[in-house]
């Protein structure tokens, strides 16, 4: 058996092109094939879905989809949409979909909850969580390279988010002082 290594690989059995790096490929007969995990280029497609710059588009919202294993009425009641209106989104194949900017900040969200947020539920979590979700509104009221300088900042953790994040345990009973 055959192998070489190839510095640049495009990969798009996800439905859009994902460039991959150093890939061992494995002669069959007279081709070469990559040795890839594809589960794990998944799982790194659906994370780095949350932050792309870029519009979603067609493909990679119905990468989403089939990735959580949901129908397009599941799918739909996720962004409060109809099933027609994923649908038509997913037709766009290549291309941006039209997709109001809010509910694709909320899908983002989504998927950033479903994916990152599940691994480790504590309070660093949740600034993270709240962070890129400032960061993606952000992104989004600005057309793209059109940010002024002085709002690409790290953001600070608030009093709000701090009890937002203090919702989720119950609240200790107030101890009674002498």
């Amino acid at each position: 058996m055959n192998t070489k290594l190839v510095k640049k690989y495009i990969y798009d059995g996800l439905g859009f092109p994902i460039e991959l790096h150093d890939v061992e490929m494995v002669r069959e007969g007279d081709e070469f094939y990559p040795k890839i995990d594809v589960d794990k280029i998944a799982d790194l497609a659906i994370e780095s879905l949350v932050s792309q710059k870029s519009r979603l588009t067609g493909n990679q919202i119905k990468f989403v989809r089939t990735y959580f294993s949901m129908s397009l009425r599941e799918f739909a009641n996720i962004v409060n949409e109809s099933h027609m209106a994923v649908k038509k989104w997913e037709k766009f194949k290549d291309e941006a979909t039209n997709m109001d900017r809010n509910i694709e900040i909320m899908l983002r969200l989504y998927i950033y909850n479903h994916i990152l947020i599940k691994q480790q539920n504590d309070k660093k979590q949740k600034m993270e969580f709240y962070n890129r979700y400032v960061a993606l509104t952000e992104m989004f009221s600005h057309p793209q390279g059109s940010a002024p300088a002085t709002q690409k900042r790290v953001m600070e953790p608030s009093p709000p988010v701090y009890q937002i994040a203090k919702l989720s345990k119950q609240a200790p009973k107030p101890s009674k002082k002498s």
